[in-house]
């Protein structure tokens, strides 16, 4: 089969993706994970197929869908497409093997694991899991939000939420992929997009994100916003800085806080 290919280049995105199929239980509708997974395997595909780089918070429901698309249209690339930011309270579990194969397609960084015990210790998981994701929304220009848990009762920050505030607070052109359900679904429920998400586009192209199911339309959405809108990566950020103190709070700073603190180092 011929394959088109645009003339237009990504080089320089480093597209943010925050979400993860919901629980069975808070499904709107049978099979909703194969619109928000069809959708993961398609914006990773263009964006790496043209030049970009996806960045992601190591969920196992996007994971493997955002390796194996990257691997397929990353052939004569001199990085690797991929980052995956995890916290050490996941990484220790994985063995040397699986790390180095998550390795071949993707840049690995793990952060510090914050408190004590396992990830069933819920407030060592939300505080490691916010310690990640400040380190996590560094590393991107644009971010991308689709599906995600709600974690309506059991105390656990959904990461869609933190992910999406602190994204807000670093000035980030901000995508919000309503219509395939989710927590996505909720965090757009009554949000001034135009004003939220700085993302150039219309309003009635963000009350297409928001409400639309067809994962072909908020793909081209977003992609022809990517692709014709350069500007996006002119956009000056704010550094996220991240204190022991701030972790221990256990919450996000207001969006228009100025933060700061540098990377870690890739492991």
């Amino acid at each position: 089969m011929k394959t088109t290919r645009l003339d237009i280049s990504l080089v320089g995105y480093e597209v943010g993706l925050s979400g993860a199929v919901p629980d069975r239980h808070d499904w709107t509708e049978p099979a909703m994970d194969r619109g928000i997974l069809e959708f993961v395997a398609l914006i990773t595909s263009l964006v790496v197929k043209y030049g970009g780089r996806i960045i992601h918070g190591a969920h196992p429901t996007f994971t493997p869908v955002i390796l194996g698309h990257a691997r397929q249209h990353s052939v004569g690339r001199n990085s690797k497409p991929v980052t995956l930011v995890m916290s050490e309270l996941w990484s220790k579990g994985y063995s040397t093997d699986e790390l180095n194969l998550l390795s071949e397609t993707a840049e690995i960084v793990v952060t510090p694991q914050v408190g004590p015990g396992g990830p069933e210790e819920t407030d060592t998981r939300n505080r490691s899991l916010r310690r990640m994701r400040y380190t996590l929304i560094q590393q991107m220009n644009v971010m991308v939000a689709v599906g995600g848990k709600l974690h309506a009762a059991d105390g656990k920050v959904p990461g869609v939420v933190e992910e999406m505030d602190l994204a807000r607070q670093r000035g980030l052109p901000c995508f919000l992929v309503g219509g395939l359900g989710g927590m996505a679904a909720d965090y757009a429920k009554g949000l001034d997009a135009s004003a939220a998400l700085k993302n150039d586009l219309s309003r009635e192209q963000n009350d297409q994100l928001f409400d639309t199911d067809d994962v072909a339309t908020t793909v081209s959405v977003i992609f022809d916003k990517l692709a014709f809108g350069q500007s996006l990566l002119r956009r000056k950020l704010t550094d996220l800085s991240l204190s022991e103190e701030a972790v221990d709070v256990g919450e996000i700073d207001e969006i228009d806080d100025d933060l700061k603190e540098p990377p870690l180092e890739l492991s």
